[in-house]
């Protein structure tokens, strides 16, 4: 069983990681991210771009894992923004890593979905992810 604990250092690192996302949208794609829960289907364009990109450039995995905290904090600052919630740490068994426990109590982890994205493509969409959580798929 997954467990929460809130951790406003997360919190502020994901808002860190959610400004980089804007600012490499903008300057590398020219794409805008206003915040909108519209512009999480933009992130899944980008991330569908860089998941192309990858099999002919092949990053280290830190350079994977950098897009994914960037992008999954983007998406998980939209998601907190418009339908509440907390960035904290999710411990699973002897895993941890950073999350967001909503207010219904659900927990997520937006880093680990864009990370899986990236490596995985489309059938990890974010933006169908998102839609999911926010409840407009059921």
């Amino acid at each position: 069983m997954a467990s929460f604990q809130l951790d406003s250092q997360v919190g502020k690192m994901a808002e860190a990681y959610s400004l980089d996302a804007v600012d490499l949208a903008a300057k590398n794609f020219g794409i805008a991210l206003d915040g909108s829960e519209a512009s999480v289907e933009r992130v899944e364009w980008l991330l569908g771009e860089l998941h192309a990109s990858k099999a002919r450039t092949r990053p280290p995995e830190s350079t994977v894992w950098w897009f994914a905290k960037a992008f999954g904090s983007y998406v998980g600052e939209v998601l907190r923004r418009y339908h509440g919630g907390e960035w904290g740490t999710v411990r699973m068994g002897d895993d941890s890593f950073p999350g967001i426990e909503q207010p219904n109590g659900a927990l997520i982890w937006p880093w680990g979905r864009a990370h899986s994205r990236l490596v995985n493509g489309p059938e990890d969409n974010v933006w169908d992810y998102y839609r999911v959580i926010a409840g407009e798929i059921a």
